[in-house]
């Protein structure tokens, strides 16, 4: 059977022009694979997208049903319907780059993590998690790439299947992590705003004016900053994996995305304060304060792309250039001839 045209854009960029025909394989243990790959995907997708293993709203649904509930909820979530896609997208380029020159070699020792990967299944069904439920699908995926083609398959697809830890909501850590993002953000934007002449007080959360000039501004949890850590950690984790060509480069990055995204939700308090000083609180509410975020978010993106750059450049190659520039020197002017008299 032929190719369809619209999967030729998968191949390899030498191979496109090829006449590419899908065949049954021919050798016994490459059919057992692939009747075996076909059967683990059937029961991967019974498993998460069929099987109704979750409940929400008093309402049985399956785990993927359950995922989108939640991207769709609002915009705290919102990333989770990229963060398969860029999988998808990484596997793609991974294939058309480095995989389709891999031989693939079964390896048993996936078949430990598929293993493991389904006692944590087990114990989310029984405990009724869905987080845990969905944290097992990358590891199960990850033990099968293993197991089915290989570990250099799996050395290669291993941040395709970890980037999909980034679309499980993390809404269960704002009770331990979001209220000490309020209070620290609080206290550090008092402190500034104090700095530059404004007179605030600080009550647990809540930005008080001395003089009255606004209403108090409550740091809530929506303005704590993990929604927009987790995004920009997911956003730092392609960039750095994509551009970067050192493992420490690429987690030194991931790691920058924490105070990035802290710096940022506290730059984000103290401006609304100043706008509510200086046009009312009128103004803050219902335009600046909704849209400020993503000002902001798109300045910690800049940030990003400018520590990036600073880990790529070339120090020593640009110090030995600067050192070793040839400096032409000026031309003197020649004394014009005079004709000497006779």
């Amino acid at each position: 059977m032929r190719l369809p045209e619209f999967l030729r854009p998968l191949l390899p960029p030498e191979r496109q022009n090829e006449d590419w025909t899908m065949r049954w394989p021919t050798r016994p243990e490459s059919r057992q694979r692939l009747i075996l790959a076909v059967v683990m995907l059937g029961l991967v997708l019974y498993a998460f997208g069929i099987d109704k293993t979750c409940v929400a709203n008093e309402r049985a649904m399956s785990v993927f049903r359950w995922l989108a509930s939640y991207w769709g909820a609002g915009q705290d979530y919102a990333h989770g319907y990229l963060v398969p896609l860029v999988s998808l997208g990484v596997l793609i380029w991974k294939w058309r780059t480095v995989l389709h020159r891999v031989p693939m070699q079964p390896g048993n020792a996936g078949l430990w993590l598929v293993v493991g990967a389904m006692f944590i299944y087990w114990v989310g069904v029984r405990s009724a998690n869905p987080r845990i439920l969905a944290g097992s699908l990358p590891i199960l995926l990850f033990g099968l790439t293993w197991y089915l083609a290989g570990w250099r398959w799996a050395r290669e697809l291993w941040f395709a299947c970890a980037f999909l830890f980034f679309m499980i909501p993390v809404n269960f850590l704002d009770p331990i992590i979001a209220f000490p993002l309020r209070m620290f953000t609080t206290t550090f934007a008092v402190k500034i705003l104090n700095l530059f002449g404004l007179e605030v007080v600080q009550q647990g959360t809540a930005i008080h004016s001395v003089k009255g000039t606004f209403e108090p501004l409550d740091v809530a949890d929506p303005c704590s900053g993990i929604r927009s850590l987790i995004a920009l950690m997911a956003l730092t984790a392609i960039y750095g994996y994509v551009t970067l060509d050192r493992a420490w480069k690429k987690w030194l990055l991931f790691l920058c995305a924490i105070p990035l995204a802290v710096i940022g939700n506290l730059a984000r308090i103290v401006t609304i304060a100043f706008v509510a000083q200086g046009f009312g609180q009128d103004v803050v509410l219902p335009l600046y304060h909704d849209y400020s975020g993503y000002i902001v978010f798109s300045l910690a993106i800049l940030c990003m792309l400018a520590i990036s750059t600073l880990m790529n450049t070339d120090y020593r190659e640009l110090i030995y250039r600067w050192t070793r520039e040839e400096v032409v020197p000026a031309r003197t002017p020649k004394p014009a001839h005079r004709p000497s008299g006779g």
